[in-house]
């Protein structure tokens, strides 16, 4: 280091050496600063003063490396006296090295000496009492696990294993250690640029987060075992086994589990990251964007917290009040969880269950996670009563503005406990009152004529590369119930026509029909945007009827749902639309990953079936629909007076619809169609008794209906009886020619 350099390189009036530059610089008293004294130097010197100054620390660190090795093997056969209980003077030294950069010699030589101080005081290492350690570690192995070195990296990867390996040995499991890691990935990737700019200003995942998901990859292969020797690590580094055993603790299949998990937490600050230009034109994506962040930190309550509380602040934003409630009570539950599972509340298992009803991501069992997550400053200490109903109580708020009273009633139930265990006889003569409130207007929802809607549902499918994830997949969407097709097809357009390049363009398909996306156009990408019904639990699927009564026959209550259906006529010549006789319709239902009200505006379709309906069974659907609902409104008691009364208005609609002489083409077109000439021919006997007993049935109630009508009325509405008589008159005579036996029967 002390060689003289070149003439050619230096100036005249520049020393040839450092030494002596360094001493005429203190001697003219040009070096009163280090800052000083540096900048006086040539550029090369200066060059020359980093190296050996690089030098001179790594020379250092490794002299320190030895020293500690030693210090711990002494420590070990207790020969010296020193802190047993924690190893301060280790554990301080270590944590200082790793905060000042060091070269790859350091790492080489730091991966067997952490070994060895690991395998002779790990039980004091692996305690909570190290954890401030333990993270800087964990800290610095995933930064190396950044680097663009193999060699760097591949020790970086050896070293998680090492850690599992003590977990392993001390817990008998990586919970913890899965806790460490997921909250130290969590900072790391504060530092780290996950996303790069592309060429055309598009964002692209960085090389830094690809060598990083690549090493905690590797962390789980079983061949990188092969790797110990390199590191300077006996074969056997990665073995488990308690005292007077042999049998290995290591199970690869959980360190896979951990892998993956820490996998999930990358890409998922990775898609967020992604998402940073398009997040307020998307705003599906950047709702999912924040939902899969809160189930990567799933394992530590306070990260699982503050990613569901900006998802409940993004849905607010949008107005969906429903989601937002959601989130709400996710947050209660996370926290409802940790106090049952410590004995240290007012709620028992079975409160969680009613919660898990509301919102089953709730069932996700974090218990073991939420006691092994106080890691400096994560831990379960800000979980208390007074949280989770500060979060019941906002989901409470949210739920009534989305008109769910029945959720909101569920959710005060769960808070009356804690003031029942307080004796805060002022907060309950409020929950009491709220409830009162909240079962008034449920009342007023099941006693409106016109069913009760919170919202309304669209299959959306999604066909073309530009889409990404998105290619070939269909998802359900929830949306306001003032959203119509049109609104959702504007809607949508828009967001994704911002998604296209000048090589692509977007083209909705305007009907149902099954979409093969091996013959759709390349360079053109395709929504199938169709509306679908929600479908009750009790329903039958099966049934020929049509759907438009469906909902109003179910109870308000009945609100969570997971499957949805849509009606798709056509015909067998490849037209969609023919004559009754012609006329088939299929009935496509669908399983969404999950049910609604969800965490997030749209699902996941995971399962898609199909039903197909004759001409005949079609028209038969639609009678029966008629007959149900004309005998709905004359079975539907008043529930103000409880008599059997049926509601005038509504009873008058329907009839109309029904017998009113210029409507009477419906019910005589299916005659047209199946009862004359050779369409009758075709149908077989099952077929036509089914037919004829619906006739009949429609033709019966209708009847009895019009005398009901008859008792209801006034002498204003006289005139529009008589008329519904006369329709019916005449409705019956045409059915006669097809139907000789309906005068008898009626």
């Amino acid at each position: 280091m002390w060689n003289r350099i070149s003439p050619q390189l230096s100036s005249p009036n520049q020393p040839y050496s450092l030494r002596e530059a360094l001493a005429q610089a203190q001697s003219s008293r040009i070096g009163s600063t280090a800052r000083a004294l540096r900048e006086s130097l040539h550029p090369i010197l200066r060059q020359k003063l980093e190296l050996w100054e690089e030098n001179l620390s790594t020379a250092v660190s490794l002299e320190v490396l030895g020293i500690i090795d030693k210090f711990s093997v002494a420590a070990a056969s207790r020969s010296i006296s020193t802190d047993y209980a924690k190893l301060d003077c280790v554990t301080s030294i270590l944590m200082g090295l790793l905060s000042r950069s060091q070269p790859l010699t350091f790492w080489k030589a730091f991966l067997p000496v952490v070994y060895n101080i690991f395998s002779l005081h790990g039980a004091t290492l692996m305690a909570r009492e190290n954890d401030r350690f333990l993270k800087q570690i964990a800290f610095h192995l995933l930064r190396l696990a950044v680097f663009r070195n193999d060699s760097v990296r591949k020790r970086a990867v050896v070293g998680l294993q090492i850690l599992v390996r003590n977990s392993f040995n001390y817990f008998k499991s990586t919970t913890r250690l899965r806790v460490m890691l997921t909250i130290t990935l969590s900072e790391l990737l504060s530092d780290v640029q996950v996303t790069q700019m592309k060429s055309d200003g598009s964002l692209e995942e960085s090389g830094e987060a690809r060598r990083l998901r690549k090493s905690l990859e590797e962390m789980a292969d079983v061949r990188s075992k092969d790797q110990l020797n390199d590191c300077g690590l006996p074969v056997t580094a990665l073995e488990v086994a308690a005292e007077g055993s042999t049998d290995n603790r290591w199970s690869w299949v959980e360190v896979k589990h951990l892998s993956k998990c820490l996998v999930q937490a990358l890409d998922a600050g990775l898609e967020h990251a992604l998402l940073g230009s398009v997040m307020s034109v998307d705003r599906c994506a950047a709702a999912e964007g924040f939902y899969k962040l809160a189930l990567a930190y799933a394992p530590v309550p306070d990260l699982h917290i503050m990613w569901l509380l900006h998802l409940c602040d993004a849905h607010q934003e949008m107005q969906s009040w429903a989601e937002a409630a959601q989130c709400a009570v996710a947050v209660a539950g996370v926290i409802m969880q940790a106090l049952v599972g410590r004995n240290d509340a007012v709620w028992s298992k079975e409160h969680v269950a009613s919660l898990c009803r509301i919102c089953p991501i709730v069932g996700t069992d974090i218990g073991a996670e939420v006691a092994a997550a106080e890691v400096e400053g994560y831990g379960a200490s800000k979980l208390t009563v007074d949280s989770a109903v500060k979060y019941l109580q906002l989901a409470n708020k949210l739920f009534a503005q989305a008109e769910l009273y029945h959720f909101s009633a569920s959710i005060q139930e769960l808070i009356i406990p804690v003031y029942k265990s307080r004796r805060s006889y002022g907060q309950l003569a409020k929950c009491h009152t709220s409830l009162t409130s909240i079962y008034e207007s449920i009342l007023e929802q099941e006693a409106s004529p016109i069913p009760f809607i919170d919202a309304t549902y669209y299959r959306v499918g999604f066909y073309g590369e530009r889409f990404g994830k998105l290619n070939k997949r269909e998802y359900v969407f929830r949306e306001p119930r003032d959203v119509r097709l049109g609104d959702i097809m504007e809607k949508l357009s828009h967001t994704y026509e911002a998604k296209m390049d000048v090589n692509h363009t977007l083209h909705i398909i305007p009907d149902s029909r099954q979409v093969n996306a091996d013959e759709l156009q390349p360079g053109v990408c395709y929504l199938q945007i169709t509306a679908v019904d929600p479908v009750m639990e009790d329903e039958d699927l099966e049934s020929r009827r049509e759907r438009i009564f469906s909902l109003s026959t179910g109870s308000v209550r009945a609100r969570v749902f997971d499957r949805f259906l849509f009606d798709t006529p056509f015909t067998k010549n490849g037209k969609t639309q023919g004559g009754l006789e012609d006329q088939w319709k299929r009935r496509t239902v669908l399983q969404t990953e999950g049910s609604f009200p969800a965490l997030v505006n749209r699902l996941v379709v995971i399962k898609s079936e199909s039903l197909e309906f004759s001409p005949v069974e079609n028209a038969i659907g639609m009678i029966e629909t008629r007959t149900a609902a004309l005998r709905n409104e004359l079975e539907e008691p008043r529930s103000s007076e409880g008599d059997q009364l049926p509601r005038l208005q509504s009873l008058q609609r329907i009839l109309q619809g029904s017998v009113a002489v210029q409507v009477n083409s419906g019910v005589l077109s299916v005659c047209t169609a199946f009862l004359s000439g050779e369409p009758a021919t075709r149908l077989r006997s099952q077929e036509l008794q089914q037919l004829i007993a619906a006739l009949l049935e429609f033709m019966a109630v209708c009847k009895r209906a019009i005398r009901v009508h008859f008792r209801l009325i006034g002498e204003e509405d006289q005139e529009f009886h008589t008329q519904l008589v006369n329709g019916f008159q005449s409705l019956t005579a045409e059915l006669s020619h097809y139907i000789p036996a309906i005068l008898s029967e009626l």
